[in-house]
């Protein structure tokens, strides 16, 4: 129905008014800050309250990306680079230029939509770059190595649960087990390492991983709780929103329902008008169209009913002329006059009477004086 798509059409443009309204609400709409110029060259485009839920939450994990990404891209700049060149450290440099090479394409990765491979790349480069400084460090591993050990379980850690789903953290984290373990077995240990594990080598070897399961038993479940409000509160919106359809939709039935029987009793006291004899010019069209077909079929079956009651009217007219009529002819005949008959209004009746006047004086009956001269004449003739 055209009224209600133009009422649903109305019920959309109100709930795009409503997010509107939301959004200009400073405790839900995010601020402008200082990332802004670099949100707009790194993150996907930000999508209104009126948006779908993936579209929002696309956006809200690339704003995020770009943040997390500026901040290792700061600190390979700004620290570790820097570090390099003071330690003479080529392959460090090395690594480290790969390293922000790989998040220039997920930055770019990230703009255009594709944030998850971007992450991943990232996630993996850190561990890969920090195995990589450690194996190529000189002398083996030293004292000064146990320092990019705590790095590799928190650094890759804390990003892949703030990039990738939480569940993925414990892949990273069995990678950096296993990576620690085979490192201290396999690798060469300078002598001030050996004498630091011969009196406190659980020490050495279990900060790093108490380190990781610190940080995976607070964060996880942080993260996991931030997920979850995020689709609870975007479900809470969603069902706040098809309550308040439901409820436009009711009200747009029931005021529906409500012109319905309105224009279905206006067409039942047209009936009865008609089956009362009372004729009017022509029934209206209702307002719903799913009774135009009504109404056209009533107003055919009206313009049929009018006409038969017209001929009905005439028949009964030309009934009474003719009755006339035949009275008029009796009584000519019966008392030997001219035909005298007024006009009945009836064209069939007035041009027999028309006719039957114009030929009074051959049909008129003869006296007996006339009949006999007609007689000798043509017995004369004879």
């Amino acid at each position: 129905m055209a009224s209600s798509n133009m009422r649903f059409t109305e019920e959309s443009d109100v709930s795009n008014e409503i997010a509107e309204l939301i959004e200009r609400d400073s405790r839900v709409r995010e601020p402008e800050g200082l990332f802004e110029f670099w949100y707009r060259w790194t993150s996907p485009p930000k999508q209104p309250l009126s948006a779908s839920f993936e579209l929002r939450e696309a956006t809200r994990q690339g704003r995020l990306t770009s943040t997390v990404l500026a901040l290792v891209a700061g600190s390979l700049i700004i620290l570790a680079i820097p570090t390099s060149f003071a330690i003479h450290n080529p392959s460090l440099l090395v690594v480290l230029c790969v390293l922000l090479t790989a998040v220039g394409i997920a930055l770019f990765l990230n703009r255009i939509g594709k944030g998850l491979g971007g992450r991943i790349l990232v996630v993996v480069a850190m561990n890969v770059s920090l195995a990589i400084s450690i194996i190529i460090w000189p002398g083996g591993l030293t004292t000064n190595t146990l320092p990019v050990f705590d790095i590799l379980v928190v650094e890759p850690t804390l990003v892949a649960l703030a990039l990738l789903p939480p569940a993925s953290v414990f892949i990273v984290a069995l990678c950096n087990v296993a990576f620690i373990g085979l490192a201290f077995a396999l690798e060469p240990h300078s002598t001030d390492l050996n004498g630091v594990m011969g009196y406190d080598w659980y020490e050495v070897i279990t900060r790093p991983l108490y380190l990781l399961i610190f940080v995976i038993g607070v964060i996880y479940p942080v993260m996991r709780s931030v997920l979850r409000a995020i689709a609870l509160g975007d479900r809470a919106k969603e069902i706040a929103k098809v309550q308040r359809d439901l409820a436009n939709r009711e009200a747009v039935v029931a005021q529906e329902k409500q012109l319905l029987d309105a224009e279905i009793t206006q067409l039942v006291d047209t009936l009865t008008m008609m089956a009362n004899g009372k004729f009017l010019a022509r029934i209206p069209l209702p307002q719903e169209r799913s009774l135009w077909p009504i109404a056209g079929a009533i107003n055919n079956l009206y313009a049929r009913v009018r006409g038969a009651r017209q001929t009905e009217l005439e028949v009964q007219q030309t009934k009474v002329a003719a009755t006339a009529l035949i009275n008029a002819i009796r009584t000519s005949r019966q008392t030997h006059q001219p035909l005298l008959i007024g006009r009945s209004g009836n064209a069939v009746i007035d041009a027999i009477a028309m006719e039957l006047t114009r030929g009074q004086q051959f049909t008129r009956p003869l006296s007996q004086g006339s009949e006999r001269r007609f007689l000798g004449n043509r017995d004369v003739k004879g």
